[in-house]
């Protein structure tokens, strides 16, 4: 099992990764981006909006879709991923394509 401190640099550097790729994809101003703290928000134009922290207290990353609700990923294998295998970064990026044809690389 993780530390705490392992946990919060893991989760912080999946962060700061999304945000940056986010960034980078949004060539058309058609989301915005915000990571405060430990949240980072990501809102399509449509005005749906994805939410994705960092809970200590399960060492887990929770990601708030207007598509499929509430959903934690644990870090096993060296990626955040569901019980069932679904990994995080490829959950969120399927998710965005889909929504708001946004194409992001992680």
């Amino acid at each position: 099992m993780m530390t705490e401190s392992e946990f919060h640099t893991l989760a912080d550097a999946l962060l700061e990764q999304m945000a940056d790729a986010l960034e980078d994809a949004d060539s058309t101003g058609d989301i915005e981006v915000d990571l405060e703290g430990s949240v980072l928000s990501i809102a399509l134009s449509s005005g749906k909006q994805y939410l994705v922290s960092k809970h200590a207290p399960s060492r887990q990353m929770w990601v708030s879709s207007p598509a499929s609700g509430g959903l934690h990923f644990s870090y096993m294998d060296e990626k955040w991923a569901l019980a069932d295998g679904r990994e995080l970064l490829s959950f969120v990026a399927g998710e965005l394509k889909t929504l708001g044809n946004i194409e992001v690389v992680f």
